[in-house]
């Protein structure tokens, strides 16, 4: 059994485990061990309830006993496999233990990182501390199209300057010439 601490004790002794699904129609999902006793099976009153053809309405059951889970068929028409071996008494399961229920592999885990959850019998009231919440900080929009525009701006102004030095005239001149004689210049190169 994997080693835990006292964050993976639950009220009763009963460690923080769970049921992942390794093979068959609901592969990957998982299956928290909220209660002492686990009804597995098809049918929808099934505490775990398992989308397999091969399995029956009530395959199996799972409780917590003697500081340990143990399985036992239900007289299921295919049986219940622990580790591909089928069990025909209660077996007690370990930490990595598979259990066939039919096309379905489930593997027992044991984990230091699965949080406890309270059960409507575990459960007590407390006084939690309540959080304030988190004010929400809106972004104000960012100045970069305006400042790429200024800079395109400025860009094209100083190129226009530069042009028309390039010419022999300058700014001012233009200014004062007056620009309705300006647009009357003809350049010949």
């Amino acid at each position: 059994m994997a080693v835990q601490n006292d964050a993976t004790i639950l009220s009763g002794g009963r460690p923080a485990a769970r049921f992942v699904v390794k093979q068959g129609p609901q592969i990957g999902i998982t299956f928290p061990i909220v209660q002492s006793r686990l009804l597995v099976g098809r049918e929808e009153s099934c505490d775990i309830r398992v989308q397999d053809a091969e399995a029956s309405r009530r395959h199996c059951e799972v409780v917590w006993q003697n500081g340990a889970f143990v399985v036992q068929d239900l007289g299921s028409s295919n049986g219940t496999f622990v580790n591909g071996v089928q069990i025909t008494t209660p077996t007690r399961l370990s930490a990595g233990d598979k259990i066939g229920v039919g096309q379905t592999v489930m593997v027992l885990e044991l984990e230091p990182e699965i949080k406890p959850v309270p059960t409507p019998y575990d459960a007590t009231p407390s006084a939690a501390p309540v959080s304030a919440p988190v004010p929400v900080v809106k972004k104000k929009k960012s100045g970069g199209k305006r400042l790429v525009w200024t800079a395109v701006g400025c860009l094209v102004f100083v190129c226009a300057c530069g042009g028309l030095t390039i010419l022999g005239l300058d700014l001012f001149q233009i200014f004062d010439f007056g620009i309705s004689d300006f647009l009357n210049l003809h350049i010949v190169f």
